[in-house]
């Protein structure tokens, strides 16, 4: 069988697979940061490359354990790296991509807010976000039950802080985590920014909503993805950060 009897060969072709499948990737992720391709096309190639990958992955994966019978140092190595290179790129890749398709349970989440009843309203992003984005509007009653059930955990912040003191700790903290001041208005309590995605440099809207509630405040928070109609949970995390940072 000449998977057998070249095992090295066979390592080195997977090897050259994986740099390859590695640099489509990289190119669809700089496209994007640079403007010159779209996210859903992006999206297309590395959905095809990750399952390339992934069938690349378990083909090096069987090289390594022959080459390990057969006590090929260079042919294990070898595929050895193809495999967990080929690994890390489709965990990568899957997990940093926001999803372009609904779940099977219901309509995907791509909107999160700490109060779904009343939530923050976005003005000034408005201005700087391209005009094939996502909707400002916030979504309907199925979202909200759907985050409801979710993250449960997501709600507004209770503080002890007066109004102003916890606007400056909220602005504090968006410059803390990276993210874009867009508006800051500390009569109206509104303040706006943008995150972006550490990979494929997507951009995430923030507004965060701070009200006096007389020797207290309460603090919302509502993050959108512009792209997309699932974010993988991300606005979540995202969200969760910013009241353990709180």
């Amino acid at each position: 069988m000449p998977l057998l009897q070249k095992p090295k060969k066979w390592a080195a072709l997977a090897l050259v697979a994986s740099v390859a499948c590695i640099s489509v990737v990289v190119w669809c992720m700089f496209s994007v940061k640079g403007g010159t391709m779209g996210f859903r096309d992006a999206a297309g190639i590395t959905r095809l490359t990750v399952q390339v990958s992934a069938g690349i992955a378990i083909f090096s994966t069987v090289i390594l354990i022959v080459s390990l019978i057969r006590r090929e140092l260079i042919s294990s190595l070898m595929s050895g790296i193809a495999a967990l290179m080929l690994s890390a790129l489709v965990f990568v890749a899957v997990t940093s991509q926001p999803s372009e398709y609904d779940s099977p349970a219901g309509p995907a989440l791509n909107d999160i807010s700490t109060d779904t009843l009343d939530p923050p309203q976005f003005d000034a992003v408005a201005g700087v976000r391209p005009s094939d984005s996502n909707t400002l509007v916030y979504p309907g009653e199925s979202a909200v039950a759907r985050q409801a059930v979710a993250f449960p955990d997501i709600a507004p912040i209770q503080s002890e802080l007066g109004s102003q003191a916890a606007f400056e700790r909220s602005l504090k903290i968006v410059a803390d985590s990276g993210w874009k001041l867009i508006a800051e208005d500390d009569v109206s309590g509104v303040i706006e920014a943008v995150a972006t995605t550490a990979f494929f440099g997507f951009k995430d809207d923030i507004v965060i909503r701070v009200r006096d509630t007389g020797n207290s405040s309460i603090i919302d928070i509502r993050s959108h993805s512009r792209v997309g109609r699932g974010d993988r949970g991300q606005n979540a995390k995202r969200i969760r950060q910013f009241i353990e940072d709180f």
